[in-house]
């Protein structure tokens, strides 16, 4: 260690005690372990690797999206910070941005906050050309080179016991990832939502959860929130996987799911996103049968349903309600006609209703359908009404027609 280094350290040592005030505590990081400089020796990636989290609590974190966050501590150069940087230097086969893995490869910096620029800048690069060099994952490891310039030289982040030097431990082991879960939410189409505050109401969300160096514990995932739509707990979880919500209605939502061990939690992650309310617009009644009794000849006249207009999210507006398809007849000759509110039958019969209105529609068909025709995979007896109504989306409504027998009733006067 030259004089330079000596006196860094001297003033870099009472740094200890005062981590910076967004760094996260060690054992909500998943990077543990050592990296080792042939100049300025052994760097902590996390607190618990000494047990002085007690005193001082500091960490590195790879998450979900590969950003390495958080502090790394060297007893020489002081606090490492990854993540939250700018102004990055440029260097050959580097990349401009924050620590980041990206395809199993490190990318970007991380820097020594202690640095003067008085000789060193403190910016560590992760990997870069001219020589190659680069740190890759191997399984839940980390290995190979990082670079720190003039003072930290060449940082392994396989290190291992046997090399000069001592990190303060019987087991000096490379930085490698502890045990650890991540909590994604996504929609349906595959996208993130985590985060979001304006998630679309009735989007059905997948919980993504993924366990990490997580042999023998056993993890619950669960709704830690109140309100909104209800979610059962999915106990039991010892490997990766994925689970659905229902439709959920507005609010926001937190889901934790977190991992035990001989009784103790030794991973867990949460997610949130925020809900918005069901967007103004209506729906028609519910699925109803126009139920025809055929006569031997001539018209046959269905009964009479009534449709109501279910209007929802503070809609006010007027709904237009019309045929968009109509029953397969068997042949030609048989047509059916409908009558809405008791008016005149038509083939293409069309009603404007309030939005808190309904109206009544009834059937007549020219011939006999028969129960099997109607009953085929296709259902060829289906009537669609459809609604609509200015700013929101349209809705739509099966009608069936089923055929029965005719069964006259004979009286004595």
């Amino acid at each position: 260690m030259n004089i330079f280094q000596q006196i860094l350290s001297f003033l870099l040592l009472p740094l200890l005690f005062f981590v910076p005030h967004y760094a996260s505590a060690g054992t909500e990081n998943n990077m543990v372990g050592w990296a080792w400089s042939d100049t300025t020796g052994w760097v902590s990636f996390n607190c618990t690797n000494d047990g002085s989290c007690g005193s001082v609590d500091y960490g590195v974190s790879e998450n979900p999206d590969g950003t390495l966050t958080g502090y790394a501590w060297s007893a020489t150069v002081g606090w490492i910070q990854f993540g939250s940087l700018s102004g990055f230097p440029s260097g050959s086969g580097t990349q401009s941005i924050n620590a980041k893995v990206v395809g199993g490869s490190f990318v970007g910096w991380a820097r020594a906050i202690g640095a003067d620029n008085n000789g060193w800048d403190g910016w560590i690069s992760l990997s870069g050309t001219s020589p190659n060099y680069g740190v890759t994952t191997s399984g839940a490891n980390f290995v190979g080179y990082a670079w720190g310039g003039s003072v930290m030289g060449w940082l392994s982040f396989d290190a291992a016991n046997g090399v000069s030097g001592s990190c303060g431990i019987a087991d000096c082991k490379g930085v490698a990832l502890s045990g650890m879960v991540s909590l994604d939410a996504q929609s349906p189409l595959g996208t993130s939502i985590a985060n979001s505050t304006s998630v679309p109401y009735s989007t059905i969300a997948n919980l993504i959860y993924t366990l990490t160096n997580l042999s023998g514990a056993t993890c619950s995932l669960s709704k830690t929130s109140s309100g909104g739509t209800g979610f059962g707990t999915v106990s039991g979880i010892t490997s990766s996987g994925s689970t659905s919500t229902q439709g959920l209605s507005n609010g926001q939502y937190y889901f934790n799911i977190a991992c035990s061990s001989g009784g103790n939690i030794v991973a867990s992650s949460t997610v949130s996103f925020t809900v918005l309310p069901q967007p103004p617009g209506f729906s028609l009644g519910a699925n109803q049968n126009l139920n025809i009794d055929f006569l031997p000849a001539g018209w046959s006249q269905s009964n009479t349903v009534t449709i109501p207009i279910n209007a929802v999210g503070g809609f006010t507006g007027n709904v237009t309600v019309n045929i968009s398809q109509y029953p397969t007849m068997p042949n030609a000759s048989t047509s059916a006609m409908y009558s809405i509110n008791g008016g005149a039958y038509t083939a293409t019969p069309s009603i404007t209703v309030p939005y808190n209105g309904s109206f009544t529609i009834r059937a007549e068909v020219s011939a006999p359908l028969t129960s099997s025709y109607c009953s085929g995979g296709s259902n060829p007896c289906t009537i669609v009404l459809q609604g609509t109504a200015s700013g929101v989306s349209a809705a739509t409504e099966n009608l069936i027609i089923v055929p029965t027998a005719f069964n006259p009733q004979f009286n004595e006067f």
